[in-house]
């Protein structure tokens, strides 16, 4: 993979480049019911809070996502492809930011799912399109004080989440916050751990990358990935490029600039 390169967006660059709030987490154990669509079973457990869920091996009746791909214009530096539906699939790994956008619950997802023949797919899941198999328990971590809420963004031409405060709290624990295009992601860690005070935060996060380098024989050189987060440090990550193959490992230092945006919650 040649060096990632800093993208011209079709708008001005914007200030700050990482938008950060302070908040409290506190992680709960809950069960996504079925037979509605999964954004709204996602909200059901979180009401009007933000919130970041872990969703593994979850069995999806129905399973809508998206991929990147080029863009069409000149409006932006890449888009999405068509939509594919899959029926009967299992989500291995997935991460969910719940924020809201225009006063209604919305989720960003990201992830890595298998399909009935067993093939593996990776992408950004539409949970107001995607139906769960059967009631399941999943990990949530609960914001108090801060989450995500949508607005069109100049510089790169999307409307995407950025982190609000919704109300103080006291000795907050966790820190959300977005990652403005071109910032290397290890930097983003490193200025947002700083800010909770903590050498080593757990991390959960999800966003697109210029490409990706996740090691040997792990790197994607198209203008843009989606990815997704693994483990707790933040090190490592699966993602997928325009052809639709997922890879996953480890990132690579100094290889990986934000493309679009990249969302973090970083807990103390």
């Amino acid at each position: 993979m040649s060096e990632p390169h800093v993208l011209r967006h079709p708008g001005p660059a914007t200030a700050p480049r990482i938008a950060a709030v302070p908040c409290r987490a506190v992680k709960r154990r809950v069960t996504l019911r079925a037979g509605r669509p999964l954004l709204q079973a996602m909200a059901e457990v979180a009401g009007e809070a933000g919130a970041w869920f872990d969703l593994r091996d979850l069995k999806l009746r129905r399973l809508a996502f998206v991929r990147p791909a080029a863009s069409p214009d000149g409006n932006h530096v890449a888009w999405y492809s068509a939509t594919t539906v899959l029926r009967d699939a299992m989500i291995d790994y997935a991460g969910a930011h719940l924020g809201r956008r225009e006063g209604a619950a919305f989720a960003h997802v990201h992830g890595l799912w298998i399909d009935a023949q067993g093939v593996a797919h990776a992408g950004h899941l539409l949970a107001e399109q995607s139906e769960l198999a059967f009631d399941q328990p999943v990990d949530l971590w609960l914001l108090d004080g801060a989450r995500f809420e949508s607005a069109p963004d100049p510089e790169t031409g999307f409307t995407l989440f950025r982190p609000v405060a919704t109300q103080p709290v006291e000795q907050p624990n966790a820190l959300l916050a977005a990652v403005r295009p071109n910032v290397l992601l290890e930097d983003a860690l490193a200025d947002c751990a700083a800010r909770i005070g903590s050498a080593a935060p757990r991390v959960r996060g999800l966003g697109s990358l210029v490409g990706a380098d996740l090691g040997p024989g792990a790197t994607i050189d198209d203008i843009a990935s989606e990815v997704v987060l693994t483990g707790d440090t933040g090190a490592a990550a699966i993602a997928v490029g325009f052809d639709g193959l997922p890879v996953a490992g480890p990132l690579t230092p100094g290889r990986n600039r934000v493309c679009v945006t990249f969302e973090l919650l970083l807990l103390g």
